[in-house]
């Protein structure tokens, strides 16, 4: 079996890379492309109000860094509430989902193993800024068949059910 000589990848946050999602922004420091495949990660700038459903990946899993603010997460059975510093694993093959507890929220993800990065290239809009939207509106009923069959494609399954917690 041959192995390839990854090298080494210097990236940071630009508009290049930056992404309106969600009623924020999502910059892709480090994708599949830079690494092989081993993983992706991303800086997610957000808003509380359109937060992801509740799903599963099922080919990866993820690890939320809070860099700033507060975030409360779903992950199983399980509540998480963090703040700076603190850290969510969410395994594959485990529902869960998240909110914003505080006016914005800066949390750095990595996905093992890359390719959940795409979801964002998809469906979004490039960033002309790196200011947050000032509303954060809902996603449009026309994303949902998009968001389906990206989903399947990338191991991820939206579940169709409420959660408060």
């Amino acid at each position: 079996m041959t192995t390839t000589q990854l090298a080494p990848v210097l990236s940071r946050k630009r508009l290049d890379n930056t992404y309106r999602y969600a009623g924020g922004t999502v910059s892709i420091l480090i994708a599949r492309e830079d690494n092989g495949g081993q993983f992706g990660m991303w800086e997610a700038v957000q808003k509380p109000g359109n937060e992801p459903p509740l799903h599963v990946h099922h080919t990866t899993g993820e690890t939320f860094h809070i860099l700033a603010d507060k975030m409360r997460s779903l992950v199983g059975d399980q509540i998480h509430d963090a703040g700076p510093g603190d850290v969510v694993f969410a395994p594959r093959g485990i529902p869960h989902t998240f909110r914003i507890k505080s006016a914005v929220a800066r949390v750095v993800t990595l996905c093992t193993p890359s390719g959940f990065e795409e979801w964002f290239r998809q469906l979004r809009e490039p960033a002309r800024s790196f200011d947050l939207p000032e509303d954060v509106l809902p996603l449009a009923e026309s994303d949902f068949p998009k968001m389906l069959a990206l989903g399947n494609k990338l191991g991820t399954e939206i579940i169709p059910q409420e959660v408060e917690f």
